[in-house]
């Protein structure tokens, strides 16, 4: 796949945003994970956005093989910048960073349990709407409307000795609790092996050893100063 067919994913999804200019960055590690930001210019403005790991999930990885080919080569990068036009066209840079990279690997790492809540409540809904899990009732307009089916969970996550993901996925609601066997997507999966990777390698001075996390959602989103209150890593054997 050619660079211009990436920008021109990228430029497809968020043309309905209204921009100056789109910049998607890519961050890498050396074991190959990576962490992306997106932002819009206007008018002097900036916002951050975030890139889709579902529907642009293949032209990440395009984005991966070019970082791959390039590692250990004069023209290795860990840092990639597409800065796209509202127009279509585009520039991009490939860097090598050290520092101001490690820095933003651990800013990422430090909330990645958000995006890890975020998707966990997506996964399942998605799963308990399409076997028919999910409450539902007529709103006074006679349209279908779905009720929550949970109030909290608990969601444990390990990293097993053959570097597989176990996971256990506890909701309670009115104080009942019940067990989920909910299946996973790939790139979270994917992305909760990185996670394990980069903060037991890069980040090991920073993180302490872990292979097991749980995260304890109460349906909606955690903020930064109450991640200890919900989020615990550990080292089980």
């Amino acid at each position: 796949m050619k660079e211009q067919e990436i920008v021109k994913a990228f430029y497809d999804y968020y043309k309905e945003f209204s921009y100056d200019t789109l910049e998607v960055k890519f961050i890498f590690t050396l074991g190959g994970s990576y962490d992306t930001y997106t932002f819009y210019f206007e008018d002097d403005n900036k916002r951050e956005g975030t890139l889709d790991g579902r529907e642009l999930y293949i032209y990440e990885r395009e984005v991966f093989k070019i970082f791959n080919t390039r590692l250990s080569s004069k023209d290795q990068f860990n840092v990639v910048t597409f800065k796209i036009k509202n127009d279509g066209t585009y520039s991009t840079s490939y860097v090598w960073e050290n520092e101001k990279a490690k820095k933003n690997l651990l800013d990422s790492a430090e909330v990645f349990y958000q995006w890890v809540n975020d998707r966990m409540m997506s996964m399942i809904f998605e799963y308990e709407k399409d076997n028919n899990l999910v409450p539902t009732q007529l709103d006074s307009d006679g349209d279908l409307e779905y009720l929550s089916s949970w109030d909290s969970g608990v969601f444990t996550f390990h990293i097993n000795e053959n570097n597989h993901l176990e996971h256990k996925v506890v909701l309670k609601k009115e104080g009942k609790e019940r067990f989920l066997d909910l299946p996973l997507k790939d790139y979270f999966v994917e992305g909760m092996l990185d996670h394990h990777e980069v903060t037991n390698t890069e980040l090991s001075e920073e993180w302490k050893p872990w292979n097991t996390m749980i995260l304890k959602s109460l349906h909606y989103d955690i903020p930064y100063d109450k991640r200890d209150e919900f989020v615990t890593y550990t080292f089980r054997t």
